[in-house]
């Protein structure tokens, strides 16, 4: 960025020169500075949302095709996040769970699974279970300031069929659900 605005700089003083000759007038220090500095800030401007739109393609694309490697015992498995829809934890065993209602057992706690995937896609809503934003269906308010979460797939465990979130938790979920 800083030589795109050197450039400009270097092309701004001759051509606000020529053109003031041209047009018959004396090139002013004050005006030429207060243009250049007008010029500058702009073109930052300008540069600085160019990268910006740059980044975030840039992040949509590694979020779209990130995925991660379940290993169950002598099985390796690959899913990409969008076919995730949770990870729970029964009895010390974790398990994935896809879009279609499959599930899967993992050698990964949900700490290490915490560390691992994308904290933009995923929330850890309490100790049994990290939910994916796309598999929220419903949210509703129960007592005490506490949520309810329902999600989009059928799970066989009826241990994990209504997730809550604590009154501590409520509001960082719902600014990652925003």
């Amino acid at each position: 960025m800083a030589s795109n605005l050197g450039y400009i700089t270097i092309m701004y003083i001759p051509v606000n020169i020529i053109l003031s000759i041209v047009a018959g007038g004396q090139t002013q220090f004050y005006y030429l500075l207060i243009g250049l500095l007008i010029t500058l800030l702009l073109s930052f401007i300008l540069i600085g949302l160019w990268y910006a739109q740059d980044i975030y393609n840039l992040y949509k694309l590694s979020i779209k095709d990130a995925e991660i490697t379940i290993e169950s015992g002598t099985k390796m498995t690959k899913l990409t996040y969008e076919n995730i829809a949770c990870f729970y934890s029964v009895n010390k065993i974790v398990y994935t769970v896809q879009n279609d209602s499959t599930t899967i057992n993992t050698d990964f706690t949900l700490n290490d699974l915490e560390e691992k995937i994308n904290d933009q896609l995923f929330f850890r809503a309490n100790r049994k279970i990290i939910i994916h934003k796309d598999a929220v269906d419903l949210i509703e308010k129960i007592e005490n300031g506490k949520l309810r979460i329902r999600l989009k797939v059928s799970i066989e465990n009826d241990a994990i069929a209504q997730i809550n979130i604590s009154r501590y938790k409520r509001k960082a979920f719902i600014n990652w659900f925003q």
